[in-house]
């Protein structure tokens, strides 16, 4: 199947794509286009999220505690500056940074469900699991981020939206535990291990519900360690 074959099939008929996927894993296409969309997300919001991180600063009592009044000051005008007037350059180096970031993350991703899904079949290899991986994610990287990006440009900030079960309490404090804990349930993550089921039934030669199985508690184990991280980086604010 050719890329735009691919891309496609993983939305309108991800049971053939990620069949044909687990008999040539292909992936290189795949990574660059992830790359590229993730960049240019990092791009597109650089200038938000920079003002995020300066309000987010100037409102924590805590950091100011933590570094003492002047080195708080220092970093209050340095995040200040980088807000206020965020050049091209400044913007494609963050944006390139995250886009190799978030590729090289998902690689490593892609080699946890490996390990994992061996528990429970002797099928498969780590290339079939990366292509089937890389190209799930064109969901979440591409149509997600497309989305998310709208919302930013909308509101103005890219902390206070989310994609997932915090969109239904528009009230909560975007810093509270509760609210880290509903955005991590991602619609758009749920979508996107639904499909991969696709490509791991077809890769480990297991029935649907397996693979399904396999996706999901992979996504929770994900998302339960994202949570822990957030919480606890958000403590130390």
């Amino acid at each position: 199947m050719k890329t735009g074959e691919r891309f496609v099939g993983v939305f309108l008929k991800p049971g053939e794509t990620f069949k044909a996927l687990a008999e040539k894993p292909v992936w290189v296409d795949a990574l660059i286009i992830i790359l590229i969309a993730l960049a240019l997300y990092n791009y597109l919001i650089a200038p938000f999220a920079a003002r995020d991180s300066y309000t987010l600063y100037q409102q924590s009592t805590r950091l100011k505690q933590q570094l003492g009044e002047e080195k708080f000051q220092t970093l209050l005008e340095e995040t200040r500056k980088k807000a206020e007037d965020m050049s091209a350059s400044a913007r494609t180096t963050q944006a390139l940074t995250g886009g190799l970031l978030g590729v090289v993350i998902l690689i490593f991703q892609a080699l946890l469900l490996f390990v994992l899904a061996k528990f429970f079949s002797a099928q498969g290899t780590y290339l079939q699991v990366m292509s089937a991986f890389l190209h799930a994610n064109f969901i979440n990287a591409i149509l997600g981020n497309g989305l998310r990006f709208l919302l930013v440009s909308a509101k103005q900030s890219v902390f206070s939206i989310s994609t997932g079960l915090a969109v239904f309490f528009p009230r909560l404090d975007p810093t509270s535990t509760g609210y880290i804990i509903l955005t991590s349930i991602d619609f758009f993550q749920l979508w996107m291990f639904g499909v991969l089921a696709y490509g791991l039934s077809a890769i480990f030669k297991t029935e649907m519900k397996k693979a399904l199985t396999i996706s999901y508690l992979f996504w929770g184990l994900k998302t339960a360690i994202n949570i822990i991280l957030a919480i606890w980086g958000m403590s130390r604010i």
